[in-house]
């Protein structure tokens, strides 16, 4: 079974943590975890921070997940900034599930 990677965003690094038990038993696994609350620095959201984090996993990451305590307008930006990475890796095969206080929407639906 091929392992597809997925980056969370909350506010809280252990909150966002906890999306990993949803998972359990698929192919999906979480890769990373971007932040408003972490110890390092590597790791609070920034564009910069998120862009480096996209482009370094390998494989590359295909689910991009919201959290719920994300305000509308940080949501649009993060989704934006998904949506120039999948666009730049020329891909169609993703997964977006926006969870935030206003968003609660699933895209782009994964073939798998």
């Amino acid at each position: 079974m091929q392992t597809i990677n997925f980056v969370a965003f909350g506010v809280y690094r252990h909150v966002a943590a906890t999306m990993d038990i949803v998972f359990q038993c698929t192919p999906y696994s979480m890769a990373a975890i971007v932040d408003l609350k972490s110890e390092s620095e590597a790791f609070i959201y920034s564009v910069h921070n998120f862009v480096v984090v996209l482009h370094n996993l390998n494989p590359p990451p295909q689910v991009y997940n919201v959290g719920a305590a994300i305000s509308e307008s940080m949501a649009n930006e993060l989704i934006g900034v998904w949506e120039d990475y999948i666009k730049g890796r020329g891909t169609e095969d993703t997964l977006l599930i926006n969870v935030s206080v206003e968003g609660a929407e699933v895209s782009e639906m994964m073939l798998i």
